[in-house]
């Protein structure tokens, strides 16, 4: 929970706010601490919410503090997190990072003189994915390979955190495996889960996406792959290698949508090959989680979904 990472003089504003419905917490080097709150950006301040001029300055100390109890005061320990910009803390919170990023042959090393760090708060959303699941599905009841566009923060994770769970209530003879690299999905601490993702959902955390698939479908022989965030070319040939094993694949992109999805060039094999049957494009338009259109692996809008 915020109690472990925080220092009291922000726990207690915090308090002041409803939980459920704080997002993100930012604290930018010698700047005013800024929260996402019921997804607008305000100041805070002592006393809650606030203008600029009274909000919490966030001071090196206070940024390192965080980052000490983030890290359980060894940042050795997660410099792996820490090279690909976050740290993964209990309860599904992650904690973005930015600063110096140190570099030896090509690679990140790890990420020195830390000067911004973003909080953000997953929340579980029951429901989130009705309208979403009910076109996942083909005539004979499997699960269609299935892609959710969106820009950062419309709600992608909450999204996938409720399709595991509700296809776990529908289909008890399907074996899902999520890969949660992040932690951000189920929130698992010692290998439990903190956040509801299933009664039939195997969870694999931490470790590289693309590897995880391949090795997860060697010794799990999942139905169905979840995934996060997916993206870079060894992702990409992972999905293909579970497609073409017959698994179905329902998973997240960074991507505004379905024009710039249509762009992107490490896609053109899936696309060409039609791998995903739906590709549903999110945003905030109506708050989180808005459903802009879902389209069909021609690209063709699917109608009467609203």
């Amino acid at each position: 929970m915020l109690k472990d990472i925080l220092p009291d003089f922000l726990i207690k504003p915090l308090s002041l706010l409803r939980y459920d419905d704080l997002c993100e917490i930012r604290l930018r080097l010698n700047r005013p601490t800024t929260v996402n709150y019921k997804n607008t950006y305000y100041f805070l301040g002592q006393a809650g919410l606030c203008n600029e001029n009274d909000a919490i300055i966030a001071t090196k100390e206070t940024i390192q503090y965080v980052i000490s109890r983030a890290s359980n005061h060894s940042i050795y320990a997660v410099n792996d997190e820490i090279k690909e910009g976050f740290i993964s803390v209990k309860n599904g919170i992650r904690i973005g990072l930015a600063g110096t990023v140190t570099m030896q042959n090509g690679s990140v090393l790890t990420i020195k003189n830390i000067s911004s760090i973003n909080i953000r708060i997953p929340h579980q959303v029951i429901g989130a994915s009705l309208k979403i699941s009910k076109f996942i599905f083909d005539d004979d009841g499997h699960v269609l390979n299935t892609l959710i566009l969106g820009a950062p923060g419309v709600g992608k994770t909450t999204i996938l955190r409720d399709l595991c769970m509700q296809i776990s209530k529908k289909r008890k003879d399907l074996n899902i495996l999520l890969l949660d690299e992040r932690q951000e999905i189920s929130a698992c601490s010692d290998g439990i889960p903190q956040l509801n993702v299933g009664i039939f959902t195997d969870i694999i955390s931490s470790g590289k996406k693309s590897i995880n698939i391949l090795n997860g479908i060697r010794s799990m022989s999942p139905n169905i792959i979840v995934a996060d965030e997916i993206g870079n070319i060894d992702d990409l040939k992972a999905i293909e290698y579970a497609v073409n094993c017959g698994v179905s694949v329902i998973a997240s992109l960074h991507s505004k949508d379905i024009i710039e999805f249509q762009k992107k060039n490490e896609f053109e094999n899936l696309i060409n090959n039609r791998a995903f049957k739906r590709i549903v494009v999110l945003s905030q338009t109506n708050g989180k989680g808005t459903i802009e259109n879902i389209y069909d692996d021609y690209f063709r809008p699917v109608l009467g979904f609203v």
